[in-house]
């Protein structure tokens, strides 16, 4: 079941429904568990790889190359830029650059209708429920940029590196 809330957008004053996060967040050890159950691997097997895979992934991503995680998506740096842009080609170096971001994408593959669907999105056997606990039950996920009413600012919901 997908918990939602009503938020009110600062910038427009309209009202949105939102996806929210309850309970605590799955942690490496309980993933490392549930993935051992599908597979011949142990979880602590399990666990070491999931332990391993951000240094990994961080090694490739400095070489500037992407990440495709089968079933999954893409990972890919992006950079953060000062200014609002230059006027030509040549005054552009890495002076602007103010930071990076690790851009995901999730997997798509085309379904019957033409269109596609995404990884880790189900497109069928979810139902939406309107949350009604206390605030305090939720679950705050650090983000740099927060959604704004359905969409996302320009680099929401992707993680930083610091």
């Amino acid at each position: 079941m997908i918990f939602w809330k009503r938020i009110q957008q600062v910038i427009n004053n309209l009202w949105y429904p939102r996806c929210i996060t309850i309970g605590k967040p799955v942690e490496t050890q309980e993933l490392a568990i549930r993935i051992a159950r599908e597979c011949t691997v142990s979880p602590a097997d399990t666990h070491a790889v999931l332990r391993a895979l951000p240094n990994v992934m961080t090694d490739f991503l400095k070489e500037s190359r992407a990440i495709h995680l089968e079933g999954i998506g893409w990972f890919r740096y992006t950079t953060i830029s000062t200014g609002n842009g230059v006027a030509t080609k040549e005054e552009v170096s890495e002076k602007q650059i103010k930071g990076l971001r690790v851009h995901f994408t999730p997997e798509r593959a085309r379904n019957a209708e033409g269109g596609y669907t995404r990884a880790l999105i189900p497109s069928t056997g979810f139902t939406y429920m309107e949350w009604l606990g206390r605030p305090s039950e939720e679950t705050e996920i650090p983000d740099d940029e927060e959604e704004e009413g359905g969409g996302t600012q320009p680099g929401g919901g992707e993680g930083t590196l610091g």
